[in-house]
């Protein structure tokens, strides 16, 4: 069994190492042998635009004026938010990144992988608990930024998603979609 040029440079420490010839041929080399990492990439930040677009279209749009105005304090159970809106507006938008997201990689960033076999109903509740521990990186870091900083939320945004962004490919790399070992061969 042969590796890609891809597979065989997806370990983590490889996954964060720079080339060696800053040359444009170099540069464009070593690009081209981490294809699954810019996937990775892509699906994030397509996660990403989703996920602002929906806090744009849930919490600064007038579309769903059922919901509480902005800055109105709530209180769940021990925990009072400064923003209910903004809470619901990011566990809203949360949900269905997740979602779109684990499609993403399950059926393109990680396509070329020849993964362990599990269901996929057990690949996407691994997903998931990944993603949701990003999700709270995510929802705790715009949260508190925004309401105990005064930081803008699309400021406060892309610094949860960066924080995430290395949670998700550390764990999706090596433990949700992770390569099956080689098998030793035999000598002929």
């Amino acid at each position: 069994m042969t590796r890609s040029s891809d597979e065989g440079r997806l370990g983590l420490a490889e996954a964060f190492t720079l080339p060696s010839d800053f040359t444009i041929g170099g540069l464009w080399r070593w690009a081209i042998s981490q294809t699954t990492l810019i996937r990775f990439a892509i699906v994030g930040g397509s996660g990403y635009l989703l996920y602002q677009a929906i806090l744009f279209l849930v919490y600064d749009s007038s579309l769903f004026a059922f919901l509480p105005e902005k800055d109105k304090d709530v209180t769940i159970v021990f925990f009072e938010h400064g923003d209910a809106r903004l809470l619901i507006t990011t566990l809203i938008a949360t949900a269905l990144v997740l979602v779109a997201v684990f499609g993403g990689h399950h059926f393109w960033t990680f396509r070329d992988r020849d993964p362990v076999h599990k269901p996929l109903w057990l690949r996407f509740l691994q997903f998931a608990a990944t993603a949701l521990t990003a999700s709270a990186i995510v929802t705790v870091t715009v949260n508190v930024l925004v309401v105990q900083f005064d930081f803008f939320h699309f400021i406060a945004l892309p610094i949860g998603v960066g924080l995430a962004g290395v949670w998700d490919w550390i764990w999706y790399s090596q433990f949700v979609w992770r390569r099956r070992r080689a098998r030793a061969r035999s000598p002929s």
